[in-house]
């Protein structure tokens, strides 16, 4: 089949003219361009999620040292409770030490205390 000049460009011109053969020209002359600019999109995408993903962590780690604070200050409080009771504890403990009697099972108590 010997397909001539007139015949390529009857076909050429089926196909949709000069349109057809600039459209070719233009895909073949910014394929790289395009290429890139599919690569630079791509590469936005990407980095909108790992922004959106770091967000989210930075969020999950605000909440955690809130609720971090939060525990401290309850632990603070119930170690203070416990301070308060440990020295009331001393205090009662030091008065039962001074009105205690030395003398076992007997009458005269030492020291006398009025009890």
């Amino acid at each position: 089949m010997n397909a001539t000049f007139t015949d390529v460009l009857t076909i050429v011109g089926t196909l949709g003219g000069f349109e057809a053969i600039k459209w070719t020209v233009n895909f073949y002359a910014n394929r790289k361009t395009n290429s890139r600019i599919e690569e630079a999109h791509a590469d936005v995408e990407e980095f909108k999620a790992l922004r959106e993903y770091n967000e989210f962590l930075q969020k999950q780690l605000s909440e955690k040292e809130e609720r971090f604070v939060e525990q401290t200050g309850r632990l603070r409080q119930v170690q203070d409770e416990l301070f308060t009771l440990k020295e009331s504890y001393s205090g009662v403990k030091l008065e039962l030490a001074l009105k205690r009697c030395e003398k076992k099972k007997c009458g005269d108590r030492e020291p006398q205390n009025g009890y």
